[in-house]
This record gives structure tokens, C-alpha cells and sequence, in this order.
């Protein structure tokens, strides 16, 4: 693994943190990726857990164990499932909907009777791995900004 690549007025004050990683399996441009068990980054799959990592998104093309630029912080285009408009929360599309894309997170209701509404509120807070800031309609390029 490489050095991380700081965008920006200084490493302390970033607007981008990117670094370079060996994909465990063919990744493309603006598909959302994960740190799998082996070190590897694989696309987010197409019925994501509660995964409590980090999410990136990939910056460039990859064939497996071939080396890919993956943003971890910062501003980057991402594959949209679904329409996603500038302010949704977003995060790692549900199932059967493909690797590596992203949705927008709706929040929950969140009622004090209710003891699975926490549950259900809680998961999906964890999924969120960033904002929109220019929506895509689905299949297109959202500009996502991640923190």
C-alpha cells in the first residue's frame, strides 16, 4: 500500500483523502467499495450488512489484484440506484440491487413504543456513508460528498 495522496491547503486541513489499494476483484470508476477480510477492496454487495468500516469510492478502473485509486473522504462521482437529489443522506444500495452502487437512506420514524424502531433507526444511520451534492437519476453519476 502506498502513501495516502492529501488534496488541499495542507494535510491537516484536506478536502480529499485517497489512497491506492489492491482490488480483490474487478472494480469500476464510481463503484462503492469496502476494506474486505484479506486487505483487499471489494464493490459493496448487492445485499449489504450492517458493515461498521469504512466505505470508499473507487477513483479509477481496476482488474483484480491490480491497484485502484479508492477516495475515502472528500468529493467523487458515484453510480446512483435510484433518483438521488442534492441532500439526501446516502449509502450502499439494498438488495438486488448491484455491487457497488448507492441510494439515497430514507430515516426512519422513530417512535418510543415501537422496540424494533430503534433497531431499524440505528442500521440505518450506520449505513449512511455521506451526502448528495448534485443528484443523478438512476444508473447516472451523483456527485457524493463523503465524511
Amino acid at each position: 500500500m502506498s502513501l495516502p495522496t492529501f488534496e488541499g491547503t495542507s494535510p491537516h486541513i484536506s478536502d480529499r483523502y485517497i489512497t491506492n489499494e489492491i482490488a480483490g476483484v474487478a472494480i469500476t470508476m464510481g463503484q462503492l467499495v469496502y476494506i474486505s477480510a484479506d486487505g483487499t477492496v471489494l464493490p459493496t454487495p448487492n445485499a449489504p450488512a450492517v458493515y461498521c468500516g469504512r466505505y470508499g469510492i473507487a477513483m479509477t478502473t481496476a482488474a483484480i489484484n491490480k491497484q485502484v485509486s479508492v477516495l475515502w473522504r472528500g468529493r467523487a462521482r458515484a453510480t446512483a440506484y435510484g433518483t438521488i437529489t442534492a441532500g439526501d443522506m446516502v449509502g450502499p444500495a439494498s438488495a438486488g440491487t448491484g455491487v457497488g452502487l448507492i441510494q439515497t437512506i430514507v430515516k426512519p420514524g422513530l417512535t418510543v413504543s415501537a422496540g424494533t424502531a430503534l433497531v431499524t433507526y440505528l442500521a440505518q444511520m450506520l449505513s449512511v456513508i455521506g451526502s448528495c451534492e448534485i443528484g443523478a437519476a438512476s444508473g447516472g453519476s451523483a456527485i457524493i460528498f463523503m465524511e
